[in-house]
């Protein structure tokens, strides 16, 4: 399988959308009591504005022309204050491959596109949450080098 990674335009808007809808349908399975369903992060129109009007830098993964993979990040940066010193990191808003070419090094070429791509802008660290019911996707994390940061608690009541 022969994928090349590339800056997102807008025409790749439509499959960018088409990517969020697995997205989706992952958080609103996994949390129903959080996320609606259908969930549609971007529909095609504000998918083109992410990629073109936005301070998020959208890659995909191309094989045999069809986009079949989506990453999205965004360069942040933390001025130093008393309690924090400054630093500067890439945050992962989201990252999905098609299921039909899973498992096939397409996640793990995203990634390092965002890890390369962090490096040249000095960020000193990649950074992405992962909800604690998808399982598959912190494996693939981990598997990546990547380790927890921090642990988010709740008790649910009603």
């Amino acid at each position: 399988m022969i994928t090349k990674v590339r800056r997102a335009t807008a025409d790749d808007a439509a499959a960018v959308a088409k990517l969020l809808i697995s997205v989706g349908n992952v958080h609103s399975e996994g949390r129903p009591d959080i996320y609606r369903s259908p969930l549609t992060k971007h529909d095609e129109n504000s998918a083109a504005k992410l990629i073109d009007e936005s301070d998020y830098i959208v890659f995909v993964a191309e094989c045999g022309g069809s986009v079949v993979g989506e990453l999205i990040c965004q360069v942040k940066e933390q001025t130093g204050t008393d309690v924090f010193r400054p630093r500067k990191w890439l945050y992962i808003d989201d990252l999905c491959v098609d299921e039909s070419v899973r498992g096939k090094g397409v996640a793990q070429l995203l990634m390092s596109t965002a890890e390369t791509f962090a490096g040249e802008c000095g960020c000193g660290s990649v950074e992405l949450n992962c909800w604690a019911f998808n399982r598959r996707a912190a494996s693939f994390y981990e598997k990546m080098g990547y380790k927890p940061q921090k642990t988010e608690y709740e008790k649910i009541i009603r």
